[in-house]
C-alpha cells in the first residue's frame, strides 16, 4: 500500500500500489499524445484512480497534478473516502468545464486529452467550443486499458462478490419447482443477495426457464417452472463496487441424455477456456478455445455470442473475449468472466460462466460451476 499526501481539506487514506502505476502508465500516454492533461469523465475510471463512489466527478491529470472536481452533494463524503494521491487538489462545482477556465492554476493548459468513447459527440463539440483556445484531443480508451489489471485489494472485493454469489445459487436450488415462477426466482436472488451483503444487482437478473432458456438475454416473466423444465440463472453480487458475474443452469424433474451432453460440453469449453489463458494473450485466440470444441461438436451455429468479459466495477468490462475482434489483450492480474453457451429456439439454452483470475499459470477459479448437470 502506498501513502501520500494531498490537499488538507482531504483525511489521509493509504491506497493500493497499483494506484501509483495506473497514474504513471496515463502520464506516459499523455507525452505520447503531447498534451498537458486529460480529463477523465467516466464515474467507474474515476473510482479506479481515487475511490469516490459518487454518481458525478471530473478530473484533470495534468503531468504534475490531479484536480479532482465533484458538486457540494459529495462536499463531505470526499473528505472520508478519496485516495490521498499525490499533488491532488479537491474542487467543489457543478461545472467542472467553467472550472478548468477560470482557475488559474489549471489555466496553465493548451492541449487537453479527453474520454472520447465516454463523452456523447455533441457535448465533445460543445466542450470544444467553451475550451478555445485549448485543444480538444480525443484519446479512446485513454484510462480504462490500465484498469483491466485489478490489485490484490480489488481482487479479494471480487473473490467476495463471487463467494455470495455460489451462496445464493446454492440456496435458491432449494425453491426451484414446478409451480414457482421466473419473477420470483428473481426477487428471491434479489433478496438473499442483499440479505448476504450485496450492495445491489450489477445488471438485470436472467432466469429463463423451458423454451425461454434458449433467450440469452431473456427477463424473467410471470411463467410458472414445469416437470422436465431447463431452467438458465445469470445474476450478480456487488462488495465495495465490484461485482461478480456467474451463469448456472439446471433441470426440473428428469435431465434427457442430450441435455447431460450438452452441459458436460460445456463445462468442458469453458474449462478448456480457464487452463489455457494467459497473460498477454488475445481475446479472440481464447474464444477459439472454447468455441472449437462447441463447433467440432455440431452446436457451433447455436453458440452466438462472445466467450466472456472482464468484470471489476462494471459487470462488463475489457477485455471483450470474441472471436468478432482481435485487438482485446488479456494482461495478468484481470478477472474475466467465461460463459459459454448453446441455445436451440423453441427448444432450450445452456449456459455456464465462471469468474476467473488470470495469472501466469492459467486462470485461478472464483467460481466453479459443478461439473455434472444439476437436476432437482
Amino acid at each position: 500500500m502506498a501513502k501520500k499526501t494531498t490537499d488538507e481539506s482531504v483525511i489521509s487514506q493509504d491506497y493500493p500500489s497499483i494506484i501509483d502505476t495506473r497514474l504513471a502508465q496515463l502520464r506516459f500516454t499523455m507525452e505520447e499524445l503531447k498534451v498537458d492533461a486529460i480529463a477523465i469523465t467516466y464515474v467507474p475510471n474515476i473510482r479506479y484512480l481515487t475511490n469516490f463512489s459518487g454518481s458525478a466527478a471530473t478530473m484533470f491529470v495534468t503531468l504534475e497534478d490531479i484536480h479532482f472536481i465533484t458538486d457540494d452533494r459529495y462536499e463531505e463524503q470526499i473528505k472520508d473516502e478519496l485516495f490521498t494521491l499525490p499533488n491532488m487538489k479537491t474542487h467543489i462545482s457543478r461545472d467542472a468545464w467553467q472550472l478548468l477556465i477560470d482557475k488559474k492554476e489549471i489555466t496553465k493548459i493548451s492541449h487537453l486529452a479527453f474520454e472520447a468513447d465516454k463523452i456523447p459527440y455533441s457535448d465533445a463539440v460543445e466542450i470544444r467550443n467553451r475550451l478555445r483556445p485549448i485543444k480538444f484531443k480525443p484519446a479512446p480508451d485513454s484510462v480504462e486499458k490500465f484498469t483491466i489489471p485489478k490489485s490484490p485489494e480489488e481482487q479479494m472485493m471480487i473473490q467476495k462478490s463471487c463467494d455470495i454469489s455460489v451462496k445464493v445459487y446454492e440456496d435458491v436450488l432449494n425453491l426451484i419447482k414446478p409451480g414457482i415462477s421466473e419473477k420470483e426466482i428473481e426477487l428471491e436472488i434479489s433478496y438473499q443477495t442483499r440479505k448476504l451483503g450485496s450492495e445491489g444487482d450489477p445488471f438485470p437478473i436472467i432466469v429463463v426457464s423451458g423454451s425461454r432458456s434458449a433467450l440469452p438475454h431473456g427477463t424473467a416473466t410471470d411463467r410458472k417452472i414445469k416437470k422436465g423444465d431447463v431452467v438458465l440463472l445469470d445474476f450478480g453480487c456487488v462488495i465495495n463496487g465490484f461485482v461478480s458475474d456467474i451463469s448456472r443452469t439446471v433441470v426440473v424433474g428428469k435431465a434427457t441424455k442430450e441435455q447431460k451432453d450438452m452441459y458436460k460440453l460445456l463445462i468442458q469449453a469453458k474449462e478448456e477456456a480457464i487452463k489455457t489463458v494467459c497473460p498477454s494473450m488475445n481475446g479472440k485466440t481464447l474464444d477459439e478455445a472454447a468455441r472449437s470444441i462447441i463447433r467440432d461438436a455440431g452446436f457451433g451455429d447455436y453458440f452466438k455470442h462472445s466467450l466472456g468479459h472482464g468484470i471489476g466495477l462494471v459487470a462488463h468490462e475489457k477485455p471483450i473475449i470474441t472471436f468478432r475482434k482481435d485487438d482485446q489483450i488479456i494482461p495478468e492480474n484481470a478477472v474475466i468472466a467465461i460463459e459459454p453457451g448453446i441455445y436451440i429456439p423453441d427448444k432450450y439454452g445452456m449456459r455456464v460462466e465462471d469468474d476467473v483470475l488470470v495469472t501466469r499459470s492459467g486462470g485461478k477459479h472464483f467460481t466453479k460451476a459443478p461439473e455434472e448437470l444439476v437436476v432437482l
